[in-house]
């Protein structure tokens, strides 16, 4: 069936904005012992005491560095009500908490003894009886309260004479007192001659480099009071492994007077081969000497991104070519590799001087695996470098070698973390005999998800390579081909090799629309896109871990439908308070069996920019978005009057057809189902995921939930619902802004029957419906090309 119908986007109308309504439970919760609040009370007023001892004698010798104390919270209690009593202690007419530690731990600064007698007369007042509920609640949640000493992670054995180490320093909330904690920290180096350095992560990080540290060092850095964390300066290294490769590819020329995108390629420099060298651009950007560079992997990953398809005689991309920048961020391998913070600041200054690249290429990272709470300092610097300067970077998942030793593999590599990143994993080409991965499985060296708090990471993969052992347990790859810096074919494998495939898809995407540098649609086209093989039979959780949303389309598939099919795009800003539920969503009538059951597949696929902030450890996705898709029964007038009603019309017998629990369970586990490459049943619950997909078949729900839920006559609602973590709803309150995310939403409607004109129909419901939809704008000289 031909694929040439663009996909569309549509608007909300304006009926479709709602408010966010009042309500919950007043009863207190299970885990909450109102006869031991006064008790509690007591201790958390002492130990607040000995903090303000501490303020007044630091005050004497004139140090005005606030204070940190980590508030312990009762396991059961980290829900955001609770969260918000919390602060309510000890947030003054100032935000004094700062962040979090761990997942039970809130940070809160003290700069001065008032500040301890206000929030230990506010405990006071739950040493009596007539305490409201809201602050017995606020009490009751905290186990302990302790003062923070600095975390530090060094393994003293291992610490060589001439170390690097990175200190950071507590991000108060406030510039001037972080301006005021830096002074005073490098008056404090300089007074003990210890050799720092300034590092610029991002602007929430207050990181420096010491040099030349020893244990004697570290003692000393332990009495500064604005140091949260003391850990080895981290140092990457670049691994490629290589295989000789023959056969001869013929050389692409750039077609004159046509217009390519851009793709920079943050690497260790791209070798003027014949192959690449029309393609590669004049200026570059570099901070090394020539003696100190080897271009073998840039050029190795340069090679894939122009000829990824010829190279594996595959239609992997349909990639027509790029213009490539070369910025080497990377020296050559040496022994020594090169620190964190050089790397940030050779990724950010690369970025920042070249504003009109968008896509950037990293095939670069860390055999540092990801922490299981705690988002990465390269993560966030990553993260603040991409929202800065409007750019989309395209991240490897990183390579581990543990298959070598027949050790379970790694998680994510640090820097991998990002969360306005795309993440690639590696998936193996074919088997030979010595391999260790299926055909279409994950390669076995490419590292897998989870990321920090569950964050689906890798989000996409492609091919990469496979590898084993002989006989004589010596590494054999299974190799993708490239070119090595000398213009010979080569075969290699890793991550690093994946990456550019995803890295020419985007690209692609984005040479082909005319709708302005958009990297959310970017994004969430190329993950939308996305499939699990077919030889993949492993349960939906297990395949996220390795493969993400799966492997992407090629670029044409992702921009045009089949006439059984439609792709809806919504994007939009949801401010705090409001959501968007469409009562009218355009779901065919066509579709409806000869039982009268609606039948279908659909897939949703979500993807966010959530408010991010450095200092809240593992709530560092400070917002979230729900959506709900399915049908009710009728719309209804409801009573404003009543207090807790603000929208005038609702919808009864609403059920979300999202939801997991109406699937059948053995339809689910049935691997032989031709619909498994496409299914996507996650329960996301309270999880705050920047990237949601759904993928269902309304065939595959119970006898009885299709009874209830899809026997015509219905109506179909989607409902995009927004949530925003109690730290950041309080700082907005306080600086008097309303909070908001931008999302991109993507609907798919897919008639599994293949019998009716889905696109025509569902396009004719948008108009009855009033809704504003257009086609999505290509550049007119691509529409030409992909006509003939």
């Amino acid at each position: 069936m031909e694929r040439n119908l663009p996909i569309k986007f549509f608007q909300k109308r304006i009926n479709d904005e709602r408010n966010t309504e009042g309500g919950g439970s007043s009863n207190p919760p299970k885990w909450f012992n109102e006869e031991i609040i006064p008790e509690k009370a007591r201790h958390f007023i002492q130990a607040l005491n000995i903090v303000s001892e501490k303020i007044t004698q630091k005050k004497h010798s004139g140090n005005y560095i606030p204070n940190v104390v980590k508030v312990k919270l009762n396991e059961d209690a980290l829900a955001k009500t609770y969260r918000r009593e919390i602060g309510k202690i000890f947030n003054t007419q100032k935000m004094n908490i700062i962040g979090l530690s761990q997942n039970d731990e809130v940070l809160v600064k003290i700069e001065n003894a008032e500040e301890v007698d206000k929030i230990t007369k506010k405990l006071a007042i739950g040493l009596r009886e007539l305490a409201s509920q809201s602050l017995k609640l606020g009490i009751g949640a905290i186990e302990d309260i302790e003062e923070h000493f600095p975390e530090i992670n060094i393994d003293n054995e291992t610490l060589e004479e001439d170390e690097s180490l990175k200190v950071k320093l507590f991000n108060y909330g406030d510039p001037e007192l972080n301006i005021m904690a830096i002074r005073a920290f490098e008056k404090f180096c300089n007074e003990r001659q210890i050799n720092y350095s300034r590092t610029l992560y991002s602007a929430d990080l207050n990181i420096f480099k010491i040099t030349q540290a020893t244990l004697d060092t570290i003692e000393e850095l332990k009495d500064f009071d604005g140091i949260q964390l003391i850990t080895e300066m981290p140092r990457y290294h670049v691994t490629l492994d290589e295989l000789e490769g023959d056969g001869e590819i013929e050389i692409k020329t750039p077609e004159i007077g046509r217009e390519y995108p851009t793709i920079g390629v943050l690497d260790s420099g791209i070798a003027k081969i014949p192959h690449l060298s029309p393609w590669i651009l004049e200026n570059n950007f570099t901070k090394y000497h020539e003696d100190d560079i080897d271009k073998s992997h840039g050029t190795a990953v340069s090679g894939v991104i122009i000829y990824g398809d010829e190279l594996e005689e595959e239609k992997y991309t349909g990639f027509q070519g790029a213009k490539l920048f070369e910025a080497i961020v990377f020296p050559n391998n040496t022994s020594q590799g090169v620190s964190e913070e050089e790397l940030i600041e050779n990724i950010r200054e690369a970025i920042s001087e070249n504003e009109d690249i968008k896509i950037w290429n990293l095939s670069l990272g860390t055999n540092k695996e990801a922490d299981e709470v705690e988002f990465s300092d390269f993560g966030k610097a990553l993260d603040e470098i991409q929202e800065q300067h409007n750019v989309l970077i395209c991240k490897s998942a990183g390579n581990c070698g543990n298959f070598k030793s027949n050790i379970p593999r790694g998680r994510i590599s640090q820097s991998a973390d990002t969360i306005r990143g795309l993440v690639v994993g590696s998936i193996a080409k074919n088997k030979n005999s010595t391999d260790f991965s299926e055909k279409n499985h994950s390669s076995p060296f490419s590292r897998i998800g989870p990321g920090p708090s569950f964050l689906i990471k890798p989000e996409i993969s492609h091919v990469g390579g496979n590898a084993g052992l002989d006989h004589l347990n010596r590494l054999i790859l299974n190799p993708i081909y490239t070119f090595s810096k000398n213009g010979d074919r080569k075969g290699v494998a890793g991550t690093s090799f994946s990456t550019p495939r995803i890295s020419s898809i985007v690209s692609g995407l984005d040479s082909l629309l005319n709708e302005g540098f958009n990297p959310l649609l970017l994004k969430a086209l190329t993950i939308h896109s996305a499939k699990y093989p077919e030889e993949l039979k492993s349960p939906i959780d297990e395949k996220l871990k390795h493969l993400g949303f799966g492997v992407p389309s090629n670029i044409q598939d992702i921009l045009f439908n089949q006439p059984n099919e439609i792709t809806l795009i919504l994007q939009d800003n949801l401010e705090k308070g409001n959501f968007i539920e469409i009562l009218d969503f355009p779901y065919p009538q066509s579709m409806i069996d000869d039982q009268g059951y609606f039948h279908g597949e659909i897939s949703v696929t979500l993807v966010t920019s959530p408010i991010l902030d450095s200092a809240n450890g593992a709530e560092y996705c400070q917002s979230n978005i729900d959506i709900l898709l399915g049908t009710y029964d009728e719309k209804v007038d409801r009573d404003t009057s009543k207090p807790t009603i603000i929208n005038p019309i609702g919808k009864e017998g609403a059920q979300n057809l999202l939801s997991h629990s109406l699937y059948s369970k053995s339809a689910i586990k049935n691997n032989d189902s031709p619909y498994t490459k496409e299914r996507v049943l996650v329960a996301y619950g309270d999880k705050f995921q920047p990237v949601k997909k759904w993928a269902v078949n309304l065939d595959e729900f119970t006898p009885s939930n299709k009874e209830k839920f899809l026997r015509n006559p219905k109506n179909w609602y989607l409902k995009v619902d927004g949530l925003f973590r109690d730290f950041t709803e309080t700082k907005a309150d306080m600086q008097r802004i309303t909070p908001s995310q931008e999302f991109c939403l993507i609907i798919t409607i897919k008639d599994t029957k293949n019998e009716n004109h889905i696109y025509n129909e569902v396009t004719q419901l948008l108009d009855s419906y009033n809704f504003v939809h257009q086609n999505v704008r290509l550049k007119e000289d691509v529409r030409v090309q992909l006509r003939n």
